[in-house]
């Protein structure tokens, strides 16, 4: 269970900064890369998997499905984009991947690197920010449900989420506005749950793994960028501290309670003071270590349910050590393509592909 304590906080700082990034990009795509785009697409479909693309002077993978509205789907180790030539749209749709915005390469150079790339296809591109997340991931401060009266927030949505009973975070706001919305929640149980266990190793030698990381997180959308006069890249990347600066100052605080009768008169509490002291200074994991991380987690979520299954199969086969059922597995797996009529490379390719 969650607990507040009485005594001053030893709040620290794990990490913070920009935690995901999306930009549109208005221009107008030649019937020639229309062309390219729509061949490239057909050919993922006919073959039921992704193809390689070449587009701006990088290799992409072109998806047999599109993203979202958009109908082409283009990923990237570093970005996943959409792509349409209608107008109704922006032509572009970029997603950063977290990899890259927490690698040395950050966002700034995500911003650059997706700039480039239509740049050298020839393309005139006038690029927004539509959405950039920011997040301070402490340890020292944590908070249970009866605390949600302390908190005094611009939205009148507020609602807690429970995990096995256990408050596992606050959300402030409704994504719908389009304009702002926050999150406070036990990192460390979601890590728990999604497999990404890399976040460990960017909190370094910071991190307790005997206390929760609580991390709060502001999701700033179109609306609210285009009050504060944010709208490209490079000028909303420059004032994310002065983002950081309203979201913790004046759209949501956490106070210490005390006789007056509106919350709002109560001084802002010791922790949240930390928080709004986030440096915002970004992490920088190598992309490749960052990966590693991922597969280590997503290893450990699949092998209670691994076990169990060749523990099944080894009482079924008469087996009872791991190198025997083992061994008499391809047997049945083989004997299983043929019923199935697919392949196990195939059933591998479309674990790949749905990774993306």
């Amino acid at each position: 269970m969650l607990r507040v304590r009485n005594c001053q906080p030893r709040v620290r700082e794990l990490a913070s900064g920009v935690d995901a990034l999306y930009l549109s990009g208005r221009t107008e795509l030649p019937a020639i890369v229309v062309e390219a785009l729509e061949t490239a697409r057909d050919a993922a479909q006919e073959l039921e998997r992704s193809v390689t693309y070449s587009f701006g002077g990088y290799d992409w993978e072109m998806q047999p499905h599109g993203m979202g509205r958009y109908r082409f789907r283009l990923d990237h180790p570093l970005a996943v984009v959409g792509v349409t030539a209608t107008e109704r749209l922006p032509t572009f749709r970029v997603q950063a991947r977290a990899e890259a915005l927490h690698s040395p390469l950050g966002p700034d150079g995500v911003t650059r690197w997706i700039e480039s790339a239509t740049s050298n296809e020839g393309l005139d591109t006038r690029w927004t920010v539509s959405r950039i997340d920011l997040h301070a991931d402490t340890q020292g401060w944590t908070v249970t449900g009866n605390d949600r009266h302390r908190f005094v927030c611009r939205a009148r949505t507020l609602a807690t989420y429970e995990d096995d009973g256990d408050l596992s975070g606050f959300t402030f706001g409704n994504r719908k506005s389009k304009s702002i919305n926050a999150r406070i929640y036990d990192k460390t149980r979601e890590i728990a749950g999604n497999g990404h266990d890399w976040w460990r190793e960017i909190w370094g030698d910071k991190y307790n793994e005997e206390q929760p990381v609580l991390r709060t997180e502001f999701e700033f959308h179109r609306a609210a960028l285009n009050e504060m006069q944010l709208n490209d890249p490079e000028t909303t990347l420059a004032n994310v501290d002065r983002l950081w600066a309203y979201a913790t100052g004046d759209w949501l605080t956490y106070r210490r309670p005390t006789d007056h009768d509106r919350s709002a008169r109560w001084p802002v509490a010791a922790e949240w003071e930390r928080v709004r002291r986030c440096s915002l200074a970004g992490s920088a994991l190598p992309m490749d270590r960052i990966r590693a991380g991922r597969s280590e987690g997503e290893l450990r979520r699949l092998m209670p349910g691994l076990n169990g299954y060749v523990a099944g199969f080894a009482s079924w086969t008469g087996h009872d050590t791991i190198s025997d059922a083992c061994a008499a597995l391809p047997a049945y797996l083989a004997a299983y393509e043929q019923q199935s009529r697919q392949s196990f490379t195939q059933r591998v390719e479309d674990k790949l592909r749905h990774r993306q």
